[in-house]
C-alpha cells in the first residue's frame, strides 16, 4: 500500500511538472548575482533534459546582457563599442547600477528556437522594468539606448 501511494505521488508530481512546463510557460530562465571563480562569457548548448536549447551567461553587466539579447556582438572588457557603427548610450539616473554583474540562463524548447533572443530580451525586461532598452538609428548610425523607464 505504501509503495502504491509513493508511486501515485511521484506520477502526479511528474505529470504536473510536465503539464506546467508545456502549457503555462514555453521557456524557463534563471538570473543570479555575480559568481566568483567563473570567467566572463556565454555559451549556447542543447539541453537534453528539457529537450531544448540553452544559453548560459556568466558575469555580464546589464548592458552586456541586453546587447546579447538584441543579437549584437558581445561587449568585451566593458568597452563602449558593440560593432563598428553600433554604440551604447546610457541615459539613466544611477548609471553605476548598470555595472553590477549577473549570471543568466535561459532554456527554450526546440519548437521555440526562433524566439530564443526575443525571449531573452523579454525576460530581461521583466526582471529590470526600471529600464527601457532599444536600438535607435541616429545620423546613419545605430545605438543601443538604455534609459530610465517613465512611469
Amino acid at each position: 500500500m505504501k509503495q502504491t501511494i509513493k508511486l501515485v505521488v511521484m506520477a502526479t508530481l511528474c505529470l504536473n511538472f510536465c503539464y506546467g512546463q508545456g502549457t503555462n510557460k514555453s521557456y524557463i530562465y534563471a538570473l543570479t548575482a555575480y559568481k566568483s571563480g567563473y570567467k566572463t562569457g556565454y555559451r549556447i548548448t542543447d539541453d537534453h533534459f528539457l529537450r531544448g536549447r540553452a544559453i548560459t551567461v556568466r558575469n555580464y553587466t546589464l548592458p552586456q546582457l541586453f546587447a546579447l539579447a538584441l543579437k549584437l556582438e558581445s561587449i568585451k572588457d566593458n568597452s563602449v563599442k558593440v560593432k563598428d557603427q553600433q554604440q551604447i548610450i546610457i541615459d539613466v539616473h544611477q548609471p553605476e547600477k548598470l555595472n553590477k554583474k549577473y549570471c543568466f540562463k535561459l532554456v527554450v524548447p526546440y519548437d521555440h528556437q526562433d524566439d530564443f533572443y526575443p525571449l531573452m530580451q523579454r525576460t530581461l525586461n521583466k526582471e529590470f522594468p526600471e529600464y527601457l532598452v532599444k536600438i535607435e538609428k541616429r545620423d546613419k548610425n545605430y545605438f543601443m539606448v538604455i534609459r530610465d523607464q517613465e512611469y
